[in-house]
């Protein structure tokens, strides 16, 4: 057997939603651990984190026609062009464009963040872009990185001959970008790739939908409105992108410059909202961004100053479903001339409208409850007007990262029944919340309109009710009971990442989202390492509750 003994197996795992679906049913704690640890790849799963088997074929592909070690594809061709630009946009590199190269990228980052890097002539370059139809290609590469720019596929020659570490191709028959690596240390642009969401929607590859321009117009705009009429702004002001994370990476980007550098964020935040901040402004040689976890007005006085670009909060937060006092920091930020961004994605514009207390951007993940169905992958950003329209369609216009028409259709359909699936969930969830709040074997529930909750009493000021997601930490959070308790939960609920679905889902959260991460991070997180998260759905609650009830009598 070799080496294959050692490599990851293949687990074929179920997809919830479908062949284009955004969740992968997961049967025991073994199974997520496995998965976590890579001692198994997975089929389907959550687009970010599993490349769908569709855009596999293509990214294996390249990879054989190149003789790459790694292929990663990108929504569009320029959104791969400008991870990799942005990627060797960090202090004291000398980069070569060769003509053609569009410049656009470079342009919009070094008036950002002038002086961080340098455009310099091919011999005193490190970092050079080459158009390789051009073959301008040094005898001498030693301490230089080369990457070669392919606007089509039709590069014969053996180009790990030719001395490239990182290859752009241009793939027009989906009219999708793809990054060829030839060495280990760009394998990080996957996931970089993943934090911003610049990955491929299945939904673009599999099926070409012929429809007039004004077809595809009328569609979008229709979408646009609806979402908008939601979250009480004008379409005009109303971004759809292939996922919820380019929606947050947008907002965060359009804010940060070398005059306005510092993001506060309040609160607990989704993974890779924390890995943006961790890893963007640092490498831009912006001030490190600040978490504030607990006393959250006093703590943003404290922290906020005329350097601080913008505030971020969840609303409520994922996964410790945390409230703030969004009108007091709006308060704040203002008067410091700070913007503040607000993902709406748990509430939801039928609980909760930022526009209505000044919030100046609102992202949602439209994956979530927004479709409702597992089956659509996308983001939206919104502006309450003209204000910082021009930042966010400069990014807009120059990646190309637009929301693929096949997914305007899906997200079109399951939005017809929003309200009333919400309506649904919120009932639902506020049972199931207060039958595992008087459970003995529950140790806390992490949920607004229980009366307990320390943030009940702003959930009762801003929303007009808790949604669907709720988390919840047993009496005794050990491996082994979190075991006897999700081996043996029962449909209707789904053991799945993702949330926001008509169909109830459950995951243990940590450890599918903070597995390596320290103790001590944990900590600082205020992450129980064994947390479950519950994302309650329309299903009759008392199955959802007998479910619950199998998985915690094994407990007993």
């Amino acid at each position: 057997m070799g080496i294959e003994k050692y490599l990851p197996k293949l687990k074929l795992v179920k997809p919830i939603g479908g062949f284009h679906g955004v969740s992968a049913i997961f049967p025991t704690l073994i199974d997520v651990i496995d998965y976590e640890e890579n001692n198994v790849i997975i089929n389907h799963g959550y687009p970010r984190f599993v490349t769908h088997p569709i855009v596999k074929i293509i990214e294996n592909k390249y990879k054989k026609k190149f003789g790459a070690i790694g292929a990663i594809s990108c929504h569009s061709y320029e959104a791969a062009l400008f991870l990799v630009i942005d990627y060797f946009f960090r202090r004291g590199n000398k980069i070569y464009f060769d003509k053609g190269i569009p410049l656009e990228f470079y342009n919009m980052l070094n008036a950002k963040f002038p002086n961080l890097v340098k455009r310099s002539e091919m011999a005193d370059a490190n970092i050079l872009f080459i158009k390789t139809q051009g073959e301008k290609f040094l005898n001498d590469k030693k301490g230089k990185t080369v990457i070669g720019v392919l606007e089509d596929n039709n590069l014969e020659e053996d180009v790990k001959n030719l001395g490239f570490n990182i290859i752009l191709c241009h793939d027009k028959k989906h009219d999708i970008g793809v990054i060829l690596i030839f060495s280990i240390r760009y394998a990080m642009l996957d996931i970089l790739r993943r934090h911003c969401g610049f990955n491929v929607s299945s939904r673009k590859i599999v099926k070409k939908i012929r429809s007039s321009s004004e077809l595809t117009k009328k569609k979008e705009y229709n979408l646009r409105e609806r979402i908008a009429e939601l979250e009480k702004t004008s379409p005009e002001f109303c971004f759809l992108y292939p996922s919820g994370m380019v929606a947050i990476f947008s907002s965060i980007l359009s804010l940060l410059s070398s005059k306005r550098g510092k993001i506060i964020a309040v609160g607990s935040l989704y993974v890779d909202t924390l890995r943006i901040l961790e890893s963007w402004p640092k490498k831009y040689d912006l001030p490190k961004p600040v978490f504030i976890r607990d006393n959250f007005i006093e703590n943003l006085k404290n922290c906020i100053d005329l350097n601080t670009a913008g505030v971020i909060v969840e609303i409520p937060s994922n996964p410790l479903i945390q409230l703030v006092d969004i009108g007091e920091i709006v308060r704040i930020s203002h008067s410091k001339g700070v913007k503040v961004i607000v993902d709406n994605t748990v509430a939801t514009p039928y609980n909760f409208n930022p526009f209505l207390y000044d919030v100046d951007i609102v992202v949602h993940s439209t994956t979530k409850f927004l479709s409702g169905k597992n089956n659509h992958i996308g983001g939206v950003l919104l502006l309450p007007g003209e204000e910082l329209k021009e930042r966010i369609e400069t990014f807009n216009k120059i990646t190309k990262l637009k929301m693929h028409f096949n997914d305007i259709k899906v997200l079109s359909r399951n939005i017809r029944r929003f309200e009333e699936r919400m309506e649904k969930i919120n009932k639902n969830s506020e049972i199931v919340a207060n039958f595992l709040n008087n459970h003995k074997l529950i140790k806390k529930v992490y949920y607004p309109s229980l009366k307990n909750d320390p943030y009940h009493l702003l959930m009762r000021k801003y929303l007009k009710g808790g949604s669907g997601l709720l988390s919840f930490v047993l009496k005794e959070s050990t491996e082994d009971n979190a075991k006897k308790f999700y081996d043996n939960l029962l449909p209707p609920i789904l053991k799945g990442p993702s949330l926001g679905s008509e169909k109830t889902l459950l995951c243990p959260y940590v450890i599918m989202a903070h597995y390596n991460d320290s103790k001590e991070e944990l900590e600082q997180l205020g992450l129980d390492f064994y947390l479950m998260r519950i994302s309650v759905g329309i299903e009759p609650v008392g199955k959802i509750i007998r479910s619950l009830e199998n998985g915690l009598k094994n407990l007993e």
